[in-house]
């Protein structure tokens, strides 16, 4: 008999086993106490989790609810960021618009002629996009440049007004006309300070073709105003257009062209020049009186319309009578550098002759 027979054959009592019942109810005891202690175990664990972990459909209700309301929140802030971002992005290209308008403007304050020659063909003739300020410099500046011969009579920007220069004789006025040209306009102090005479718009400049242009029509008001009416001295207008000429010099060798004008003193004066007024029997008198009581003078008759009055050192000037509202006259200065002006004010009886009082 092997030992696996002997162990099946041996029947062990309750006595055998130590105790009083029997074998499988033990077993069943047993048994029963190992599934209580594995629940157990199970519902620590179960008790373990709800502890830890909350409940699964709550816990997704409360996520989405906080997500959304982190989503509403950053939204906002991002709007606000993203306009912080436009302001600073403006703030720059102001800031560098600005920055390049004071690099324009220094390189115009350093400029020479030429240069500002060429930035006023392009900021001003073609109208490219400059600031109030700039174009406001760039203009003082040109006009500077041509006004430099003024400098030895005290030439300054005046503390009234932007566009005016004064010196000691006149001051002037520049400005921009619709045809991007520059004006210049005088003032001269009056003899009397109860009269004040208008500004006189003499001095066309254009830029664009390099010529100046001369209103011969304010030229013959000057010697109105000296001669008729008074209210300038023969020694205002003598500088005034000895000043002028020194600007027509220098504006030539800047490259300008300057029209013929009554006001050039660079040359013998020979002008054919046709005056408003008639030559009246009475005009022609005085100057006939004049012409006798100077021995350096004459008068002749050369025609029943036309006379001629020889003056000193060879000058002389020719009166033909047109008609009973216009006389043509011919101006001669002989060998003199000599402006209409500084001929009227060295022979100023015959100043009827161009103009008289309106």
């Amino acid at each position: 008999m092997t030992k696996q027979e002997e162990l099946e054959n041996q029947v062990l009592t309750p006595e055998e086993h130590g105790t009083s019942e029997p074998l499988a109810e033990i077993q069943v005891n047993e048994e029963e106490i190992d599934n209580e202690v594995m629940e157990t175990r199970e519902e620590a664990k179960i008790h373990e989790k709800e502890k830890i972990v909350p409940n699964a459909t709550n816990q997704s209700g409360n996520d989405r609810s906080t997500v959304e309301h982190a989503v509403n929140e950053n939204q906002a802030y991002l709007s606000g960021k993203q306009n912080d971002h436009e302001d600073i992005v403006n703030l720059i290209a102001a800031a560098e618009e600005e920055l390049a308008d004071l690099r324009l403007r220094k390189y115009l304050i350093e400029a020479d002629f030429n240069e500002l020659l060429v930035a006023y063909h392009r900021y001003v003739l073609e109208d490219t996009p400059l600031s109030t300020i700039a174009k406001t410099s760039l203009i003082e500046y040109f006009a500077y440049e041509l006004l430099k011969p003024l400098n030895d009579t005290g030439l300054e920007l005046s503390k009234q007004a932007y566009d005016v220069w004064e010196t000691r004789y006149f001051s002037i006025n520049y400005s921009l006309t619709p045809q991007k040209e520059l004006m210049f306009s005088f003032v001269l102090p009056t003899i009397d300070q109860r009269y004040q005479v208008e500004s006189i718009n003499l001095m066309r400049v254009s830029p664009e073709h390099m010529t100046i242009e001369i209103d011969d029509d304010r030229v013959l008001a000057l010697i109105r105003h000296w001669s008729v009416e008074r209210v300038f001295s023969a020694s205002q207008i003598t500088i005034f257009n000895h000043k002028l000429n020194q600007l027509f010099a220098y504006a030539r060798k800047l490259g300008f062209t300057v029209d013929q004008t009554l006001l050039d003193n660079t040359k013998p004066l020979r002008l054919d020049i046709a005056s408003k007024f008639p030559a009246t029997q009475e005009v022609l008198d005085d100057i006939f009186i004049v012409a006798m009581k100077n021995p350096q003078y004459d008068m002749e008759k050369l025609d029943s319309t036309t006379y001629k009055v020889l003056l000193d050192k060879g000058q002389s000037l020719q009166i033909s009578l047109n008609d009973q509202t216009q006389t043509d006259l011919a101006i001669s200065s002989g060998d003199y550098h000599r402006s209409v002006i500084d001929f009227f004010i060295n022979y100023e009886f015959l100043v009827p002759l161009m103009v008289r009082k309106t």
